[in-house]
């Protein structure tokens, strides 16, 4: 049977949709028995995947998604679920799509590169330097950031290239592990073994006009996660990488080549984890994955950027713990793509984490007779929480990277639930209330 394109939009509650591969039939659409909320697969070629949680992948006026594939990139309609090509063949990494534009910014041949998916532009920006590697595009395209790595890979820490065989494992299929990102089997000794090498690293902008360099910052910890703010176009958020309770990671700087870092989260307790850091869409939070200490006790983190408040929201007990988390557009709303039940315990006990989540954000409120030196110490809150999709067939090994459609109506996400790595969607309101 032909394969019939699944829709996000008016009229999907009454329309069905079928998928037919050689290994099974499945329903396009269908509303998990388990929540209530309707699920959407949205590509059509194995071994497709959104990005990672914190690259913007939206074009056209937000209307459409970019989704990589193992043999080029695609955008799909979400009104009609409509599949376009727009690059075809090799490309080394996707950055993300512009905001200002809808430019398809990518890597290849050690250049960046920018696709216009309207027109089909497509033009080498800059020059990657030696041994650097790049991650982030500013709000208004000017700026590519990342950093050049003394002698680059040469250490045997970087990512194996796609396909290559991982020791003591099966090769990962096309699109089923972002190096670096995922877990994989010596994720936690290479961590190890690369923070204490203290291999020198450069911070680096590179103009996207001229090509010229600009070195933010000079240093042997292991620099990463780079972020440029979704609104403000000299800030950019890094973080330290390693093992997590041995480091403060999360990181500030101007993109002007003579700022110095701020910290954002200072540890204060033995085993306390930041991670997985991400910015709110307006541009004002900073949002993190905050354990204290690990593995017991679990927050999602936030930091205002323009007046340095804090506010600390606690994960139910029972949905303790979601590899990444991510937040609406409006700010209402906090998503998390749950955690593998071996990796996920509280006071010891593992817990059911294998869930896509929707998460409802309270503050809790001051009582009589708080005093003024409270003004500037951190809010709390709490999550109330909604399952939103089933993953208990989901290996973990993939993270499925949650985020938001622009519209907040629709949280998508990755996953082998099927076997290979797809793209899907689920609606944030229940299908049948």
């Amino acid at each position: 049977m032909p394969r019939l394109r699944p829709i996000l939009g008016a009229g999907l509650a009454a329309a069905s949709f079928f998928a037919s591969f050689a290994r099974a039939d499945y329903a396009a659409s269908w509303v998990d028995p388990d929540t209530g909320h309707r699920v959407v697969q949205l590509s059509t070629e194995p071994g497709s995947a959104c990005l990672y949680f914190t690259q913007y992948a939206y074009t056209a006026g937000g209307t459409k998604l970019l989704m990589t594939t193992p043999t080029g990139i695609d955008l799909v309609t979400l009104a009609t679920g409509q599949i376009e090509r727009v690059l075809q063949g090799r490309y080394t990494r996707v950055l993300q799509t512009g905001r200002k534009t809808g430019r398809i910014f990518y890597v290849k041949d050690d250049a960046i590169w920018a696709l216009d998916p309207a027109t089909r532009e497509n033009r080498e920006l800059a020059k990657i330097p030696p041994y650097g590697a790049v991650a982030t595009i500013n709000a208004d395209e000017t700026l590519a950031a990342g950093a050049i790595t003394e002698r680059g890979d040469k250490y045997g820490f970087g990512p194996r290239p796609a396909g290559a065989p991982a020791p003591k494992a099966a090769a990962y299929k096309a699109g089923e592990t972002q190096m670096g990102h995922d877990e994989y089997p010596e994720k936690t000794q290479m961590m190890e073994k690369r923070l204490a090498a203290r291999i020198p690293m450069t911070m680096i902008t590179i103009n996207l006009q001229t090509g010229a360099v600009t070195e933010l910052l000079h240093s042997t910890d292991w620099l990463n996660h780079f972020q440029f703010s979704p609104m403000d176009p000299t800030l950019l958020m890094f973080c330290h990488e390693g093992v997590k309770f041995k480091l403060d990671r999360i990181w500030l700087i101007r993109a002007d080549g003579k700022s110095q870092p701020l910290l954002v989260h200072q540890r204060t307790m033995r085993m306390e984890v930041t991670g997985h850091e991400y910015w709110s869409d307006d541009g004002q939070w900073i949002y993190y994955d905050l354990q204290t200490p690990q593995a017991l006790d679990y927050w999602v983190g936030g930091y205002n950027v323009r007046d340095r408040s804090r506010v600390w929201y606690h994960l139910p007990v029972g949905m303790s713990r979601s590899v990444h988390y991510n937040t609406s557009p409006d700010g209402t709303l906090f998503s998390g793509d749950g955690s593998s039940p071996n990796t996920s315990f509280v006071h010891g006990r593992a817990e059911d984490t294998q869930w896509m989540f929707l998460f409802h954000p309270k503050l809790i409120p001051d009582q009589p007779g708080e005093t003024a030196d409270q003004e500037h110490m951190i809010r709390a809150g709490t999550f109330t929480a909604e399952r939103l999709v089933n993953m208990a067939r989901h290996n973990y090994s993939s993270e499925p990277n949650g985020n938001f459609t622009p519209d907040g109506k629709w949280l998508v996400f990755r996953s082998n639930m099927r076997g290979p790595i797809e793209v899907y969607a689920v609606e944030v309101v229940p299908a049948h209330p």
